[in-house]
């Protein structure tokens, strides 16, 4: 049983808010929220899908992390966003960009580090927008998963013929071909498409289907291996769409579909959806969560290397520069090489809005990739809302007492647009206006 009298607190990340029964929560609520707040990472991975699918991806997220944390009744997040569910209560944390009605900047960002059509794919509005992000994740694992073929797997079918391959099945013999009617019934395990894993993403497309039948036939890829999902489910039966899901509960483990496990997790998520929404008897907490710090670092990707910045990765030990002439290789998140113009640039999702909230620690890196390069700019790129720009981002030049080094550390602020001061009708509108925010933004960065 459901309790349909489940909660939603909606949150903003790297915010503070007070939680209370005066806001309509009971002390029952409190107690789920405490509870959840004492969860790390590690510990809901296996029911919460986390993007990027693996933390090591991250470069900030650690297993040890919490989802939020509570401190004297009040939440405070971080740059992690999503939904959570858990009990009867369910958690949504958006964007601080965000209005009260639309999260345009978290919806572009991911639409755009999922390479998903921005033009046609319209952002929903006939179902909650965690929904929403359900779909992009299924895509994207969708596509992901069915590029290293279709998942095949040992199956037991029945026969009943005189063609004996495998082991005869006494009972069905019996029951079926006695008197002898030159038959034998027997069992053989073959590979087959039409497996387990196979008919939980078709139950998923045709539940998605159901929503919105264009959302899965807006490109040719997608609807190729819609196609070969069809055609290789044969015994698909709408009713037996609890069973599937039963039956795909167990973490696959494969060393060669590997992509399949996340698009099993996220097929479930969106098969459960309806009913995590009211609120779930068990302990378990599900959801989606997405690290802001690197969705906003590969966002910026997605224009910045059209300039040629170049995007060092930490985790995969990509496009590192040494501080030393062999050693101590380092991994600014952007930098451009060009004759007496270099540029280093470390992106922060975080809240930056005074030179006051820049910490210690990125205040040397920044220096150190600024001297080692021999940068002309360097700085911090990060997001701020329009209305909220001071225009004071100019930080000082670095000291050259000591060097022959010119170079200026500035603040690079990425000016999203309020949702309210602007009247964007979709997620079209807003876009559009993203890519002149971006064009801006490479203007100064090359001034």
């Amino acid at each position: 049983m459901t309790n349909t009298n489940n909660k939603i607190v909606k949150l903003k990340d790297n915010n503070k808010k007070l939680i209370s029964i005066q806001e309509n929560i009971s002390e029952e609520d409190i107690s789920s929220i405490k509870e959840i707040s004492g969860k790390t990472l590690y510990s809901v991975k296996d029911n919460i899908i986390i993007f990027p699918n693996s933390i090591k991806e991250s470069k900030d997220l650690e297993e040890k992390n919490k989802i939020f944390d509570i401190i004297n009744d009040s939440i405070y997040t971080n740059n992690i966003m999503g939904f959570i569910s858990y009990k009867n209560i369910q958690i949504k944390i958006s964007s601080r960009f965000a209005d009260d009605d639309n999260d345009y900047f978290l919806h572009y960002m991911l639409m755009k580090v999922l390479n998903l059509n921005i033009i046609n794919l319209e952002h929903s509005k006939d179902y909650d927008d965690s929904f929403d992000f359900l779909i992009y994740m299924f895509i994207s694992f969708f596509k992901k998963a069915l590029r290293q073929g279709l998942f095949k797997q040992y199956k037991l079918i029945k026969h009943n013929d005189c063609y004996v391959k495998g082991t005869i099945d006494i009972n069905r013999y019996i029951k079926n071909n006695i008197p002898f009617n030159g038959k034998i019934s027997y069992n053989t395990r073959e590979y087959s498409y039409d497996n387990n894993i196979i008919q939980l993403i078709r139950h998923t497309i045709e539940y998605i289907n159901t929503k919105n039948r264009y959302i899965l036939n807006y490109d040719n890829e997608i609807k190729n291996y819609v196609q070969q999902i069809f055609y290789s489910t044969p015994s698909y039966e709408k009713n037996k769409r609890e069973s599937i899901i039963n039956k795909n509960l167990k973490k696959l483990s494969h060393p060669y579909y590997y992509e399949y496990e996340p698009l099993r997790k996220i097929c479930i998520q969106i098969l459960r959806h309806e009913k995590l929404k009211y609120g779930s008897d068990d302990n378990t907490v599900y959801g989606l969560l997405f690290d802001g710090a690197w969705l906003f670092e590969e966002y910026l990707n997605t224009f910045l290397k059209k300039e040629n910045f170049i995007h060092a990765e930490n985790r995969s030990s990509t496009n590192g520069i040494n501080l030393l002439n062999n050693a101590w290789i380092v991994y600014p998140d952007f930098y451009k090489l060009s004759e007496n113009n270099n540029i280093v640039l470390d992106a922060k999702y975080k809240r930056l809005d005074s030179n006051e909230n820049i910490d210690r620690n990125d205040k040397h890196q920044i220096v150190s990739y600024a001297y080692t390069l021999n940068a002309k700019k360097a700085g911090f790129i990060y997001p701020i809302e329009s209305d909220n720009y001071k225009y004071d981002d100019y930080i000082g030049n670095l000291n050259d007492k000591y060097s022959n080094i010119n170079c200026k550390i500035h603040k690079y602020a990425l000016k999203i647009p309020s949702a309210k001061n602007n009247n964007f009708e979709s997620i079209k509108d807003f876009a559009s206006y993203m890519r002149i925010i971006e064009e801006e933004l490479l203007k100064t960065l090359e001034s």
